[in-house]
Formats: C-alpha cells, structure tokens, sequence
C-alpha cells in the first residue's frame, strides 16, 4: 500500500495541518504518542496487504463502534493528505460507518454561528480511532515494532 518502510523516517507532506498545536490537535490513546499512532499505520499501510487489513479493520468496527462517541481529532486534509498513509485514509472511508469520518467543510458549516476550528479536514471519532490503532498494533508484524510499541504489544497479548 505504500513504498514506505519501517526503518525510514515517516514522509510528511509539505504543509503538515495543525501543525502549532500538541500532537496536530489529535487525541492519541492514553500512554501512547502521536509517533506510535503514526509509526503503525504507516507500519499497516508498509506491512499489510489491502484486502486482508480491510476484512481485520470492518471486523474491528462491527465489534467496537459506538456511534455516541462525539469526540474528534483531524487526520487529513479534505483531500486525504496528511501525517497518515492515503491508502490508510481511503481504506476508513470506505469502511467507516456514516458519523465515524467526517469532512469539515464550508458545506458542513451553513447556520453555523462560529467557524468550526478543525474547518478544512476530516475528523474521526476517537473512540473507533483508537481501538482501530489498537487493532493495527496486534495485525503489524512484531519484528518491524520499536521497543516500545513491542512492549504495548506484548502488554496486549497477556491482556494487560
């Protein structure tokens, strides 16, 4: 899905969003960073073949979405381009149920009193954002993990 391997640095795009603000303005899983957040998608997106991560990922969603989530954090831009792999974002919006990844857009803000602050992106939900990054850490083979995510891996397996 992507010609980027793990022991090269993560590309980022040339103007990166929300870059002034801790972590990009997204809201990382408790104990981790936004460099595991971004290091195992773009380890997915590297490792993983499209179908199969597909089939993981919409089993993931059946189990644990919960469309009364109501806190988001940007990901990409509104054309897919951002700190994530566009193969990565294009596999959640095909797969993500309606609500889940939503465009911030002109069109999304009419009657509006206040300009949305994330206006010009897609935002997703966080719960199913960080049980999706969760999912991904146990799919991305353990060999191409740093230590630490290895370590949350290993957590993980004994449920920990």
């Amino acid at each position: 899905m992507t010609s980027w391997l793990p022991d090269q640095p993560i590309p980022r795009p040339d103007i990166v969003m929300y870059a002034e603000f801790e972590n990009y303005r997204e809201n990382v899983p408790e104990g981790w960073t936004i460099e595991d957040v971004e290091f195992l998608w773009w380890a997915a997106a590297a490792c993983l073949d499209y179908q199969a991560l597909r089939e993981e990922l919409e089993e993931a969603i059946r189990e644990g979405y919960d469309p009364g989530c109501f806190r988001y954090s940007p990901i990409a831009d509104l054309d897919g381009n951002g700190r994530y792999p566009f193969t990565i974002f294009k596999l959640l919006r095909e797969i993500l149920p309606v609500g889940a990844l939503l465009a911030v857009d002109d069109e999304s803000q009419k009657g509006c009193e206040e300009i949305c602050e994330v206006l010009g992106s897609f935002i997703i939900q966080n719960q199913i954002w960080h049980f999706l990054t969760s999912k991904v850490l146990i799919l991305v083979p353990v060999e191409v993990l740093p230590d630490r995510l290895r370590d949350l891996r290993f957590s993980a397996d004994l449920g920990l």
